[in-house]
């Protein structure tokens, strides 16, 4: 182990000593199972100046912008795990089915390698080859954890679901029509995408073992031991209907969950329309919504006995907690907007803070400290009414 990452290693240890991280598990678990709260409700800032997932990033980078990160979020009163988390593109699984990867104006992609269904029956079996991205995140997996000495556990590259891929492969017109005019070869392609799928989580879980963590939602989720599963990203959920949804996409949603038992599911956007399909799915155990708020998820039909992963602007938190205690869900919540930003908004770099910068963002930590604490009592009183009312 290099001196400069040993250095770092052991202030990472002092910041987070092992009562401090088994009693921020604690917090989360008991969320996780709805237990009790054990001292306040848990809660964790968005990332202060990593890009999560930035792909430029060299493998030193990468490595030493987290180890910063980790210092600097061990100075205030949170809920984090520090654990690195390899990164996000779109051409991960596509490249394992033979795609080749497109880079434009910074957007990551793949080509288009299916146009119509006979095409299908060419595709090779998912394979995981050097240079492509899938091969990438497992080359930076296996550095983190060489450097680190497995000090510092992994997250599981993000991992796009089967429609995704599907539609990233073929083009998102063609795929659904395919579901409806095609079906044995839309079936076919979403099961080997599935394959692929398959491939690479249980090559992250191999190589990782121990330090291995089976979530993408980096940043904002720790997953306890009973809920641990597998997690996808189903952007596509936004387009959906319900029928469509039910029909086309479930039964293989649901096929993960019959091989992982649980599972965490990501959406950008709104997809509201499919919330109440999503949660009639007995392997869903928490979805995580970039653009939908506990309260939107709440209307739309999401159980509150199921977990929520979310981020919030630190001004909206406060009416949030308040929501989510009124409801008593099940909600690990991250909140933005902590951070000093320069003129233009952006981020200002940790080490360049301020005294005063210091002194603003520990104020704003207690106050969120503060909206949490008193929660045992309120759920408490809460359910005792829930208990009077039936009688």
């Amino acid at each position: 182990m290099r001196e400069a990452v040993r250095e770092k290693l052991k202030r990472i240890k002092e910041l987070y000593p092992p009562q401090r991280l088994a009693r921020s598990k604690e917090r989360w678990r008991r969320v996780w199972t709805g237990e009790p709260v054990l001292d306040r409700y848990p809660f964790v800032f968005y990332p202060a100046y990593v890009d999560y997932y930035n792909t430029v990033y060299t493998k030193e980078e990468r490595l030493m912008l987290f180890l910063e990160e980790f210092l600097f979020r061990g100075k205030l009163e949170e809920d984090f795990i520090p654990a690195f988390f390899p990164g996000c593109k779109q051409g991960t699984i596509p490249g394992m089915l033979g795609a080749g990867e497109v880079v434009k104006d910074g957007d990551y992609t793949c080509e288009r390698i299916i146009f119509k269904p006979e095409d299908i029956d060419n595709l090779p079996e998912p394979s995981i080859r050097p240079g492509t991205p899938a091969g990438e995140w497992l080359e930076l997996e296996r550095y983190f954890l060489e450097e680190c000495e497995g000090e510092i556990p992994v997250h599981v590259c993000d991992m796009q679901g089967p429609l995704d891929v599907a539609s990233q492969l073929w083009g998102y017109d063609n795929v659904f029509l395919a579901a409806y005019e095609e079906e044995d070869y839309y079936d076919k392609l979403m099961r080997k995408i599935l394959e692929a799928f398959i491939l690479l989580w249980e090559t992250q879980r191999e190589l990782c073992g121990d330090c291995f963590i089976p979530t993408h939602m980096y940043g904002w989720t720790w997953v306890p031991e009973e809920f641990r599963g597998a997690s996808l990203s189903a952007d596509s959920m936004a387009m959906l209907s319900p029928d469509f949804f039910r029909k086309y996409y479930a039964p293989y949603i649901k096929m993960l969950g019959e091989r992982y038992g649980n599972l965490t599911v990501h959406s950008c956007g709104n997809f509201s329309a499919v919330v109440g399909e999503l949660a009639h799915i007995p392997a869903v155990k928490a979805v995580n919504a970039s653009q939908m708020t506990p309260q939107m998820l709440y209307h739309a039909g999401w159980p509150s006995d199921r977990m929520i992963v979310t981020k919030e602007d630190y001004n909206k938190a406060e009416d949030i907690f308040r929501f989510i205690k009124e409801k008593n869900q099940r909600v690990e919540f991250c909140i933005r907007e902590l951070w000093p930003t320069d003129g233009k908004g952006l981020a200002c770099r940790p080490w360049d803070w301020t005294d005063e910068d210091w002194q603003r963002i520990r104020r704003r930590n207690q106050k969120v400290a503060d909206w949490v604490s008193g929660w045992q009592d309120a759920v408490t009183a809460r359910r005792t009414e829930q208990k009077e009312g039936k009688r």
